[in-house]
């Protein structure tokens, strides 16, 4: 098989499923790292789990709060402290582990028991939940220890990046992730600070693909020509690194969490450039081309 055809059949899966999702509506990014740490609550110190600390990590975002830290009304008072005045707070779902008797007779022989049956099942519980920003009298705890401490490599992940000839230099640092064609360097922030390792890989992929419009690789004018945030070009990039970067998660076997965040993300940019859903088509081009260098195939 011509080894620059060889994924054509995952990149245009992968962009089959982006242009489904974007007609499906306004769908909401969630940012893949969180600069403060993860959320957590401030009296138990556990991090939130699935969907709640991906929705909670938006809210801080979105809200600038300073601290990844929520709490319930109660659990405030029973600390000394409270909600301001006028604070609206953010409803969570958890699932809650019910315990009962249970009171059904199937056999005589169970009736005359001293013992009756329990059953356990799992129950919703909804919660309303406020950042430590809008409280009063609480007292802070170190935010260090939020950071996700059980980060993990994936190996497939880890062989696209060691696949890519001629890699731009990589550093692990502050809080933002970003690549700068004048010195051809990527900068990532440390893994601890991503939801999940496909969160990191995600954004790593992403900038690997901006990397690969340098003049000294696929020189693609989107990158090189720039004219500035939100500009044409600028938006088009945006597309092209964030297509590449799905069609290499599919490649990894990362796809499922990470394609609808990367539909939303690619959403955002096609709004600059007037909600033109062809421009897909024409960033997956560019991004078919910026996933084969990165994967090191090449025609026969």
């Amino acid at each position: 098989m011509n080894q620059a055809h060889k994924f054509h059949d995952v990149y245009q899966d992968v962009t089959n499923r982006v242009i489904e999702a974007l007609q499906q509506g306004d769908i909401v990014w969630q940012k893949g790292w969180n600069a403060l740490g993860l959320p957590q609550n401030l009296v138990s110190h556990k991090p939130y789990r699935g969907w709640n600390v991906f929705w909670l990590n938006f809210v801080t975002m979105v809200k600038g709060y300073k601290t990844p830290y929520y709490i319930t009304f109660n659990q405030a008072q029973n600390l000394g402290g409270t909600i301001r005045k006028g604070e609206k707070g953010v409803r969570i779902t958890y699932w809650a582990t019910l315990q009962h008797q249970d009171n059904t007779r199937e056999t005589e022989e169970l009736a005359t028991s001293d013992t009756e049956p329990t059953r356990t099942r799992m129950v919703p519980k909804v919660h309303t939940v406020f950042n430590y920003d809008q409280t009063e009298g609480l007292e802070l705890p170190q935010i260090e220890s939020m950071f996700r401490k059980d980060v993990n490599s994936i190996a497939a992940c880890e062989d696209i990046i060691s696949a890519m000839p001629s890699k731009p230099q990589v550093m692990n640092a502050g809080d933002q992730a970003y690549y700068q064609p004048a010195v051809d360097r990527i900068t990532m922030p440390i893994r601890g600070l991503f939801l999940s390792d496909e969160a990191y890989y995600a954004t790593f992929f992403h900038e690997l693909a901006h990397s690969t419009g340098h003049s000294s690789r696929l020189n693609r004018p989107e990158l090189m020509e720039t004219d500035g945030f939100g500009g044409v070009n600028y938006s088009k990039e945006e597309l092209t690194a964030e297509l590449t970067a799905s069609f290499l998660c599919a490649i990894a076997g990362i796809q499922h969490p990470t394609i609808q965040n990367a539909a939303a993300y690619i959403q955002g940019w096609l709004k600059a450039l007037q909600n033109d859903k062809t421009l897909v088509f024409k960033a997956a081009s560019h991004a078919q081309k910026a996933a084969d260098y990165i994967l090191n195939s090449t025609q026969d």
